[in-house]
């Protein structure tokens, strides 16, 4: 009986439509005309955990919502190294993790950390628009490479002719987003090797790694100690727990200098930054009583993709490449003579439906003639979503 009460946190009667179109922000149901059907911004439909919930209830109910600690909560940080350990095999001490105010601010700090107006830093494209805003932050020059669309695997020639003196760090998306897709090891220990030649840093954003069909996964900083000491790892609890409203990110260094140098450029010591304890508290919960929810999600989430899949494949205007990670697809465009945008803004205008649109605002140059399909949310809502675009085309 429990465990199908488990199962059913993911069926449509679980998703608070109500709810979700009073708070849900971030291009989903609160931003959006009534009758449309968000498939836009990576975020869960469904409730959180309940072990997170009653967390947050446990902590609030004394009353008491004091300062924590500048550097986070010690129980939160040895639950993100017990984390790393466990499901990635990657050894961090609690002293060397920094809870901040989400993944995002952890890529703004870490560009922060290790560059310096004029440096060039590398970014491996289609990728999240918030790689190239926190290089322009520092005033850092923008370096592309672009992945294979396929297979998400690196152009090796490429990266090599973009070697230059004034190159610091590399920015690694792992699994990536918008492909979908997780950076073979391969790839990885070649771009291990290539930092370690020319005295570069990693920088790799990892906030999709626990939504992963195949195993596939594997942390550039789990291949060795050497490589584990140049990188930075940033991810955050958005995505796999759903609980981006709480902004809970965290940075990760092995090397004791490198992460100092983080700590004193996050300026949390001086409270005017930092990450709520209530969020730590919730993190805690998610990391260290919820993995059970995980599972089933990502039960849910492998279905949905197949489901999204073969949808996609019953029109002849995209030719869809199945992701290994992440809960979104990334059809290309075909038969059609619109870009992205206009694509998006006709689906959106004749079916309702929200698309996220390629391009370089969103995800560099390399991804136009493609459009993002969030698939978190229920089976029903999907086939509402597909039945609506089947319609017009």
């Amino acid at each position: 009986m429990e465990q199908n009460k488990v199962l059913n946190r993911f069926q449509h009667e679980n998703v608070p439509l109500d709810i979700l179109k009073e708070r849900a922000y971030n291009y989903r149901w609160a931003a959006v005309d009534n009758d449309v059907i968000p498939l836009t911004a990576a975020d869960p439909d469904f409730p959180v955990a309940p072990q997170i919930i009653e967390a947050i209830k446990a902590y609030v109910e004394p009353g008491i919502l004091s300062y924590g600690p500048a550097e986070g909560l010690i129980t939160f940080r040895e639950s993100i190294a017990n984390w790393y350990e466990d499901t990635k095999q990657v050894k961090y001490s609690p002293g060397n993790i920094l809870p901040v105010n989400s993944a995002a601010f952890g890529l703004f700090l870490a560009a922060q950390t290790l560059l310096s107006p004029g440096d060039d830093a590398l970014i491996l494209e289609p990728v999240d628009f918030l790689f190239r805003k926190s290089l322009e932050h520092v005033g850092a020059n923008i370096l592309c490479s672009r992945l294979d669309k396929k297979t998400g695997a690196l152009n090796r020639d490429e990266i090599e002719k973009l070697i230059n003196p004034k190159l610091k760090v590399v920015y690694l998306c792992n699994p990536n987003n918008p492909l979908g897709k997780a950076v073979n090891k391969a790839d990885l220990d070649w771009l291990a090797a290539l930092a370690e030649k020319h005295d570069l840093h990693i920088i790799s954003d990892e906030i999709w790694a626990d939504i992963n069909y195949d195993n596939s996964f594997i942390s550039i900083a789990a291949l060795n100690e050497t490589i584990s000491k140049r990188t930075v790892v940033i991810s955050g609890l958005s995505k796999n727990f759903g609980l981006a409203g709480l902004r809970i990110g965290y940075v990760c260094v092995a090397d004791d200098s490198l992460f100092k140098r983080i700590f004193d450029a996050s300026k949390v010591a001086t409270t005017a930054f930092g990450i709520s304890t209530i969020s730590q508290v919730a993190g805690t919960a998610a990391l260290n009583d919820s993995k059970d929810w995980l599972i089933d999600f990502k039960s849910h989430l492998k279905e949905m993709r197949d489901y999204t899949e073969y949808r996609l494949s019953k029109f002849d205007i995209f030719e869809s490449n199945q992701p290994n990670s992440t809960y979104l697809h990334f059809p290309q465009l075909k038969n059609t003579e619109m870009n992205s945008q206009e694509m998006c803004e006709y689906i959106l205008e004749k079916s309702r439906v929200a698309l996220v649109p390629g391009g370089k605002n969103w995800f560099e140059e390399g991804s136009e003639g493609h459009i993002r399909i969030c698939y978190s949310t229920s089976k029903e809502i999907l086939k509402e979503a597909f039945d609506r675009m089947e319609h017009i085309f």
